[in-house]
């Protein structure tokens, strides 16, 4: 029997010790978010973690770009905001406008501010395993205590990661490496034979590609944790990457969409924010 990784219920219980958290600090928790006003997705997304931050006491600053933006531009508004003692926490809302290098943009947030660990330095921490503490990614670090919280095993199991952005695919093939499972990292150029070969080896798939169900069970291996960070709109209701009904039965856990990974990475993002707060005080 498929079990549902309930991330809207883990996410909550994030949620309030973050807020515990911030209660506890002697200064206010303030993050500054970087988007293109002009993105209709950047401008929803930028409103739930608002509207969500405000829930556990951080407080935000929306900080929109203009509509002759360049990488020099935001790069110099990132150099405003690091500098400013009262920002705790910065995060590049992407997409930006058509144009700017955001892997520029991202590298220019100083690491002790870096809330979504987009930057170079902190990248460069996680491949390295480093042993002090630094910010990674939401989404992917919020894959990770979801699989923590039901103690679904990693270690030694293969896990096959679909996408490689630097927003995801890369970050969670270097959390799922650290955390000893062997993992093999698929992208838009991996033969198809070769990705399905690989699909019915892993215990483990993690997938972020943004095509409506771009698997189904039938090529998956029996009692795969399968982890959906896909978001997509099919005739205006909301599916991910895979194919959710034919999984069922198949996979061992599952995430739904929406309510699997979705509510983790705005829960993750809030958590990295407190603990850069708590860092530098």
């Amino acid at each position: 029997m498929t079990e549902i990784l309930d991330g809207a219920a883990v996410a909550k219980i994030t949620n309030a010790k973050t807020a515990e958290r911030v209660s506890k600090l002697p200064k206010p928790v303030t993050l500054a978010v970087v988007y293109d006003p002009k993105n209709d997705g950047s401008r929803l997304y930028v409103n739930m973690k608002s509207k969500k931050a405000a829930t556990v006491g951080i407080v935000t600053q929306d900080m929109p770009t203009d509509a002759t933006a360049t990488t020099e531009s935001v790069i110099s508004l990132i150099e405003k905001l690091n500098a400013d003692e009262h920002i705790t926490g910065i995060l590049v809302q992407s997409p930006l406008a058509k144009g700017v290098k955001e892997r520029e943009v991202f590298s220019a947030v100083a690491p002790h501010k870096d809330a979504d660990g987009l930057g170079a330095t902190v990248q460069g921490m996680l491949f390295g395993d480093a042993l002090q503490d630094y910010t990674v990614a939401a989404t992917p670090q919020g894959v990770m205590t979801l699989l923590q919280h039901y103690d679904i095993d990693i270690a030694g199991k293969s896990a096959l990661v679909i996408g490689r952005s630097q927003l995801f695919g890369r970050p969670m093939f270097a959390l799922l490496t650290n955390a000893d499972a062997t993992v093999t990292l698929a992208h838009r150029y991996t033969p198809e034979l070769t990705l399905r070969t690989h699909l019915k080896a892993a215990d483990i798939v993690v997938i972020g590609v943004g095509q409506p169900n771009f698997l189904k069970g039938s090529d998956l291996k029996e009692g795969a944790v399968v982890i959906d960070v896909g978001m997509n709109y099919v005739d205006g209701v909301a599916v991910g990457d895979v194919d959710f009904k034919s999984a069922q039965g198949v996979a061992s856990y599952i995430t739904p969409v929406p309510g699997g990974v979705g509510p983790m990475t705005i829960a993750t993002l809030l958590e990295n924010t407190v603990t850069l707060a708590e860092n530098y005080q």
